[in-house]
């Protein structure tokens, strides 16, 4: 029994004596030693080993300390980038809509006997360039299955935009203008083109080549754009 006390003792001074060894290295000494080093010790130097692990813990925990204040703003900035990022992916997504949609519209065109895909390109208020034919046979490939064979009376998507403004050319008058495709589509809308252009146009008999007529789009005739 006396023994067994003698045991516990000798074993509680032991661990004493460990605590005590634990805090008698100094940071520099510590920092002579290597992760490598002190895993290799196993069993041995168990104070050292706490010490040292001791030790690494307080540096990193000053790091953390020193860095946090610039981190923050580094994360929050980078929540804002990541809000940036989605709202212009968002426009982009947008833009390609836009873009699809544009592509796949157009204003009609009522073919008029003697017309051809490159006659109707090579108008002025379409494309102005007869070789462009193609897009308008591309964009009616569903009714029109020969290029060259064209019918008077049919309708085609001419894929152009409807225009905000319009430069009058020799042989124009506003019903003509007005009956565009790209404009209006529709003689009878003249007077919506002269109301929109007074500050210019005194008389709306009287219009004359190169004047830039506005074409606003309140009140026009839907179905001009597809």
């Amino acid at each position: 029994m006396k023994r067994n006390g003698l045991m516990l003792i000798l074993a509680a001074t032991l661990f004493l004596a460990s605590g005590a060894v634990a805090g008698t290295w100094t940071a520099d000494e510590l920092s002579q030693y290597t992760h490598g080093q002190i895993d290799a010790m196993g069993n041995k130097s168990l104070p050292l080993q706490i010490a040292y692990w001791e030790w690494v813990k307080a540096e990193a925990d000053e790091v953390i300390a020193e860095w946090e204040p610039q981190v923050l703003p580094l994360r929050s900035r980078a929540q804002d980038l990541d809000r940036q990022i989605a709202d212009l992916q968002s426009q982009i997504n947008q833009l390609r809509a836009d873009i699809d949609r544009i592509r796949n519209s157009g204003v009609t065109h009522r073919i008029v006997e003697g017309e051809c895909l490159s006659l109707i390109a090579s108008y002025h208020y379409y494309f102005n360039d007869a070789s462009r034919w193609p897009q308008i046979y591309e964009r009616n490939r569903d009714t029109i299955s020969d290029p060259d064979l064209i019918y008077a009376g049919h309708t085609l998507i001419v894929p152009v935009p409807m225009v905000s403004s319009y430069t009058v050319v020799d042989g124009d008058f506003l019903g003509k203008i007005a009956g565009y495709g790209v404009v209006y589509g529709d003689r009878g809308m003249w007077p919506q083109l002269y109301e929109a252009n007074r500050n210019i146009i005194s008389n709306p008999n009287l219009i004359y080549p190169g004047q830039v007529l506005s074409v606003p789009r309140t009140g026009s005739r839907p179905g001009t754009t597809r």
